[in-house]
Parts: structure tokens; C-alpha cells; sequence
């Protein structure tokens, strides 16, 4: 079963340059702790950056059954300004034979991680996945049936510049130019990982009675992003999660 993104709301806006603020004075506060969130990596150690899936068992609130969510990904550079996409499988375990399951909507919202709160936490973009028809009631899902979705993910757009800058012009003093934000820009201020945050929509029906019931699941992961800027001339610069750079030549 193929699974198309039926609507995303954030449209690509193809602009020569984004919002750059020259700062007077920055905030020194820590983001959000995201450290319990499993995480997709990108790269296993400094030369690697091969991704490796991970698998989620979330529990349904109220429900004798689990949800198995497995997140993997095509990209080679998992990178805050390139577009990527992220694959999504989802099923059940533990599922009764009287009961059957379909995925009415799932919504998923990506922001990006930052170590310094003036950064954690914008919106970068939006998905949502449903049934386009009045033939199917969802998308069925059980143990022997999965749901298979293509999360498409927008790098900089004029939301997620908008985002940036209000949101940053809060802890923020300075003036505005237009100007090419760079990946190196995101990683220099502690950004670290994109975080996915969906929340998957359910149909479950009694087969013995036909009762009908609605429950909301949520599944949150963290991507990493890609902490090294290759440049023609061999320099390399790696970055850690609070924007410390050190240079290296291959």
C-alpha cells in the first residue's frame, strides 16, 4: 500500500535570501531538555552518516493493543536547510481478532532543536496524511498490515523565516539585512536535531458489537542533523550541541 502526502501546509517559497539579524545582545538560556526522545542519528562517529532507523512501541490509551511506529529516512545529509523526507511505517501488535483499526488522520509538526532557547523550538513545517474518499473509512492497519507514509520536509520557506525571526528578535536587539542564512549559521547557535512531533488519529471498531471509538496517539522523534560544513578547500568544520566549532582538514 502507497501512501502519498496529501496535504502539506507550508508551501516552498524560492527565495534568494533569508532574514539575518546582526545582534547587540543575545539570551544565554538552555532550551527545552529533549532528552528523553529517542533519536534518529545521521551520523554513528565523525566520518559516518549513514541513518539508521528507529522503532517506536507506543502504547493506545485505553486499548489492549500497541502501535509499532518505524522511522527511517532516504537522505544521505540530514541538513536544517535542505528539503528531506522522513518514512513513516506504522502498525499494531497485540491486536484481537474482534477488532479492527484504521488511521483517520495523522498530523505531524517539525521544528528545530536548539541547545539556546532563541532558537529551540520554530516551526519549520506541517503535514497532514488522511483518507481523500468517501470509500474507505482510513487507512487499515493491524499486525500483518502496515501503514506506509512519506513525510516531505521543507528546508527555509517564508514561515519558517518569519518563525525564526520573531522568534528570535525576542531575545534579540539589533538590525535586519537580507542575506543567505547558511546551515553553518543554525549550527554555530546549538541546533542540533529537527524534531518530529505527530500525532496519529484512530478509528477502533468492536466487530461483535460494530462500537465505534476515537483515540489520539502521540510519537515524537528527534533527528539529527548533519554537525559538519565540508568546503572545497579540504576544511571541515565540526560543531557540538551548543555551537562549539573546531576545524579540521581531510
Amino acid at each position: 500500500m502507497k501512501n502519498l502526502k496529501l496535504k502539506k501546509s507550508l508551501m516552498a517559497l524560492m527565495l534568494a535570501g533569508t532574514l539575518s539579524l546582526t545582534a547587540t545582545g543575545c539570551s544565554e538560556e538552555l532550551g527545552a531538555d529533549n532528552s528523553s526522545y529517542d533519536v534518529l542519528k545521521t551520523v554513528q562517529d565523525s566520518s559516518d552518516d549513514i541513518l539508521s532507523g528507529v522503532t517506536q512501541k507506543v502504547d493506545v490509551p485505553g486499548e489492549d493493543f500497541s502501535l509499532r511506529v518505524i522511522y527511517s529516512s532516504d537522505a544521505k545529509e540530514w541538513r536544517v536547510t535542505s528539503d528531506k523526507t522522513l518514512n513513516m511505517e506504522i502498525y499494531t501488535e497485540g491486536l484481537s481478532a474482534d477488532t479492527e483499526v484504521y488511521i483517520d488522520n495523522i498530523h505531524t509538526d517539525t521544528s528545530i532543536v536548539s541547545s539556546k532557547i532563541e532558537f529551540d523550538g520554530i516551526k519549520q513545517d506541517s503535514m497532514d496524511d488522511r483518507v481523500h474518499n468517501s470509500i474507505m473509512l482510513g487507512f487499515p492497519i493491524s499486525d500483518t498490515n502496515s501503514y506506509y507514509g512519506i513525510n516531505e520536509i521543507e528546508g527555509e520557506n517564508k514561515d519558517f523565516i518569519q518563525g525564526y525571526f520573531y522568534g528570535y528578535s525576542s531575545y534579540s536587539s539589533g538590525t535586519i539585512t537580507q542575506e543567505r542564512y547558511k546551515e553553518s549559521d543554525f549550527l554555530s547557535h546549538g541546533v542540533w536535531a529537527n524534531k518530529i512531533d505527530s500525532v496519529i488519529d484512530l478509528i477502533i471498531i468492536d466487530k461483535n458489537t460494530g462500537e465505534m471509538r476515537t483515540v489520539s496517539v502521540p510519537s515524537i522523534l528527534l533527528v539529527e542533523v548533519n554537525n559538519r560544513i565540508e568546503y572545497s578547500d579540504g576544511t571541515i568544520e565540526e560543531y557540538d550541541h551548543s555551537g562549539n566549532k573546531r576545524t579540521l582538514t581531510k
